[in-house]
């Protein structure tokens, strides 16, 4: 029987293989998210799975996608991997990983892994994935640390495994490090699994097609994925468009300046006018910083192409190092969330003049909102699990935002029953909070309120990671502000980046913040407002103040 053409011309035989090889990558999330031990892996799906090319270029990604993971590792393969251990240096069975944070996603919890995939004696692809792993040691991940060498283990690029056998030393250093060995080992083996899964489906996959490497047929997916983005850029007009947010910070706030300069098929972000680095763990390092400004502008210019090289390519940017987008190495960043996740908030904003259709209201998800509970059982056995907390999306042209949403990290949340196995808590509450999306012709997302109660003998450490408690999330295209975040301790406000002790029934109480607001309120249709009024979204209160409309009005 004669095997499939190869024609990399042909769009539909491309599209079928291009289709085949993104299956591959979601095996490969399959496998991951089912072996491994740690809820933050498990449940939340905090981790990503990315075939590339021979020369380490992003060729496809799994679905279920972290925006800052798929952009971060094809740089790490190809500034760093594939330097130190080009591949005559490598062999069959060979998996390298690293935590370093300058050369992954920009703080210590996350392995960026990479395995060589080899066909007939030589690498053909590398299988790569990055999970956010339960604990690495250092302080808990919070953002008080002052330095990288408080908040944890940091390995550079290492062979985990060699020629197929684990590498027991360095495997022991990590075991002994850390309070969660178990869960830790077990993450690490499952993204061995996947790569390995990843690298058998594609020797399967150029058998098929009779292909000796998939080089070329990367060569023409990352062609076509770049064409549509220098195209969609051309549509815009040149220019340069400039916004800046305020945040929280951790003691004092911190200003977020970006100008995006439009040219004729290229797009770059300058971050310059950004506030200076700082002494805890809220610095972003480059790559995260960079993974950030491309996911933006590609939900912006071509949303549909599955994430690539090619969409890559048209976007750079930059910010002065000593900044808090391009922190000086020794700095803390566990935390970097915090502000890394505002970047895509802050470019449409830059841009809500240009593409207002395309823009969305600020996100009460973006940073998400985090509670690491650490301590240890009656029975005196060791415990750590983070849970997170979303707030409410932006609003945006067509729609309201979504309730309750991760954006951008696309992160899941931990089943309330499987957080309450890992930890000694009662979740007493988890609801809506009404009126907190910003108002508009279509409002922002609502915040949430979440109530957890110790129910262990001994105290529990909460270490908090919030944001957009004194800075409200922004709307959009004369959207208002959604409601700020709270955090209060049997009904005491509490500083809601730091650590909380929990006594035996002591409740820890937090409020997510909602999202901003798409257009002028006034705008807000009548039966818009009567369906939140309805569903008990809105309350008549603010139906009357914000929008203008007595609930009689509304309801008609």
């Amino acid at each position: 029987m004669s095997k499939p053409a190869t024609d990399f011309n042909d769009p539909i035989n491309l599209q079928v293989m291009w289709n085949r090889l993104i299956f591959i990558a979601d095996q490969a999330d399959t496998v991951l998210g089912r072996t491994a031990f740690s809820p933050i892996v498990r449940e939340n799906h905090d981790y990503v799975t990315v075939l590339l090319d021979s020369r380490g270029r992003a060729l496809a990604q799994c679905t279920w996608s972290i925006p800052v993971f798929i952009t971060s590792l094809p740089v790490a393969a190809q500034k760093y991997f594939l330097p130190k251990f080009p591949a005559d240096r490598l062999q069959e069975g060979d998996v390298l990983a690293t935590n370093d944070p300058e050369i992954g996603t920009g703080h210590l919890p996350d392995v960026t892994m990479i395995t060589p995939i080899f066909k007939n004696g030589r690498i053909v692809a590398y299988a790569g994935s990055i999970a956010h792993l339960p604990d690495i040691g250092g302080a808990p991940l919070h953002s008080e640390a002052t330095d990288i060498y408080e908040e944890g283990i940091r390995f550079p690029i290492v062979k985990l495994h060699r020629a197929g056998v684990p590498n027991e030393d360095v495997l022991d250093i990590i075991a002994a490090s850390v309070r969660l060995p178990t869960e830790v080992l077990g993450d690490l083996e499952s993204m061995v699994a996947a790569n390995a899964v990843m690298g058998r489906e594609l020797v399967k996959f150029l058998d098929e097609y009779d292909l000796d490497d998939v080089d070329g047929l990367a060569d023409a997916i990352h062609a076509r994925s770049e064409v549509r983005m220098r195209e969609a850029v051309r549509a815009w007009p040149n220019g340069r468009y400039e916004a800046e947010v305020l945040l929280d910070g951790y003691d004092t706030d911190i200003t977020l300046k970006a100008t995006v300069i439009v040219g004729d098929d290229a797009v770059h972000v300058d971050y310059a006018g950004s506030s200076d680095q700082v002494l805890h763990s809220i610095n972003c390092r480059t790559n995260y910083r960079y993974a950030h400004s491309v996911y933006a502008l590609k939900c912006l210019l071509d949303p549909e192409t599955p994430n690539n090289e090619g969409c890559i390519t048209p976007v750079t940017d930059s910010a002065p190092l000593g900044s808090i987008l391009n922190p000086e190495a020794w700095t803390a960043g566990n935390s970097r969330n915090l502000i890394g996740h505002v970047i895509p908030s802050l470019i449409f904003k830059a841009l809500e003049g240009i593409v207002p259709d395309k823009v969305m209201g600020d996100s009460g998800g973006a940073p998400i909102w985090a509670a690491n509970c650490v301590g240890r059982r009656d029975d005196g056995s060791q415990y750590g699990s983070v849970q997170n907390f979303h707030g409410g999306q932006g609003a945006r042209s067509q729609l309201d935002g979504l309730d309750t949403l991760s954006f951008p990290s696309n992160c899941k949340v931990t089943a309330v029953e499987m957080f309450e196995i890992a930890v000694p808590v009662l979740t007493e509450c988890k609801e809506l909070i009404p009126d907190s999306g910003g108002a508009g012709r279509h409002r922002g997302g609502l915040g949430q309120r979440v109530v957890l109660r110790n129910r262990a003998k001994a105290p529990m450490s909460v270490y908090l990671a919030t944001e957009r408690v004194r800075h409200p999330c922004f709307g959009v295209v004369e959207g208002q502000s959604g409601r700020p975040g709270r955090v209060s301790k049997n009904g005491k406000p509490q500083f809601p980046k730091g650590k909380v002790v929990l006594k035996t029934g002591d409740r820890l109480e937090v409020e997510t913040p909602g999202g901003g607001g798409w257009g002028r309120a006034a705008e807000r249709s009548a039966a818009a407002i009567a369906k939140d009024l309805a569903e008990g979204l809105v309350t008549g209160e603010a139906a009357r103040r914000v929008y203008g409309r007595s609930e009689a009005v509304a309801a008609e």
